[in-house]
């Protein structure tokens, strides 16, 4: 939050923010309170209700990102944690099109979890295969046409929890985050947080620092 705040206070205008993969909203109603109009983009008809509560003056776009016509540009564009579920052979069509969707001297800030972290070790541990998001930024240098500026920010974060059921409740959402079509046993998931996780001080700690993929836009 802190990497987003600050990025929004260094734009010149905050007139529209769209939020591609909006959910049920969290972060909509983060850009609703800094920007002057908020649009979320949501395909998901079961996360409709909550977003709508979450924010009653935003516009809803219930399509996928290649789908979705805001019919606007925006000065700001989140797209939050959205890439993992997008075929590998769409994203440069989606960073296309999200790129289409900027106004002159915007941002689009494209967040994943960074490649190295634990979290991102424990998934492919238990969820071999699956796409490299290493690639997303030549990817998205490759989707790129005109004037911008592509850059790649670490931001680091940690969870910390003093007992083993709750390590296990966060891996295990951590890893629903994609499709397993082998989901392992309990067991092994407290195997596997125990041998890595567990600190000489009996806590646990994992990192989960994120990346946020930052493609602004010149005049």
């Amino acid at each position: 939050m802190e990497w987003l705040d600050r990025e929004v206070e260094t734009l010149p205008q905050r007139r529209i923010a769209i939020d591609a993969g909006a959910g049920t909203g969290k972060l909509t109603k983060w850009l609703a309170g800094r920007f002057a109009r908020v649009i979320g983009v949501e395909p998901n008809p079961s996360l409709a209700d909550e977003f709508r509560t979450a924010c009653p003056l935003a516009i809803l776009i219930p399509e996928t990102i290649l789908a979705a016509k805001p019919q606007v540009v925006a000065d700001f564009i989140l797209c939050s944690h959205v890439f993992y579920y997008i075929p590998r052979t769409e994203w440069e069509e989606t960073i296309r099109q999200l790129i289409s969707w900027l106004a002159p001297s915007g941002l689009l800030a494209i967040a994943i979890q960074n490649p190295s972290s634990d979290c991102t070790r424990m998934k492919h541990h238990f969820i071999p295969g699956g796409c490299d998001l290493r690639e997303l930024p030549t990817v998205a240098e490759s989707a790129l046409g005109g004037s911008y500026h592509v850059r790649l920010d670490t931001v680091e974060a940690y969870i910390r929890t003093n007992d083993l059921q709750t390590a296990c409740e966060v891996g295990e959402f951590i890893l629903n985050a994609q499709p397993m079509p082998n989901p392992p046993l309990w067991a092994d998931l407290e195997e596997y947080v125990s041998s890595q996780f567990l600190r000489p001080t009996g806590d646990y700690q994992f990192s989960c620092h994120q990346d946020f993929l930052r493609i602004a836009r010149h005049r």
